[in-house]
């Protein structure tokens, strides 16, 4: 999946140049804890930012850059993907334990 900054914000360098580094954080510690949540690759470079990973996880980055691109508390960011890795995780136990892998003898 690929976002590109300028169909948002036209040819605007400046709010290019400021949403990057929203994106990116300080000494990378945004981009880094998306990456982390969502078990997705973040690459930010030029106006576009690219994400890698499965449908879930590159929704779910998607959706956390658009929360920073349209000015939400970093801190609020940071909430939203704690919740959908909550979410993702017990999503995946139920998988789990819904399989017939190991059937339970009666």
């Amino acid at each position: 999946m690929v976002i590109d900054l300028r169909e948002i914000f036209g040819r605007s360098q400046s709010d290019i140049k400021r949403i990057k580094g929203r994106i990116i954080g300080k000494e990378g510690k945004t981009r880094r804890i998306i990456e982390e949540m969502t078990e997705a690759f973040v690459s930010v470079y030029g106006h576009s930012i690219a994400i890698i990973g499965s449908i879930e996880q590159a929704e779910t980055a998607r959706e956390a850059i658009s929360l920073l691109v349209k000015g939400s508390l970093h801190a609020t960011v940071y909430r939203y993907l704690q919740r959908k890795r909550r979410e993702l995780k017990k999503r995946r136990l139920e998988l789990w334990e819904g399989s017939t892998l190991f059937p339970e003898e009666a």
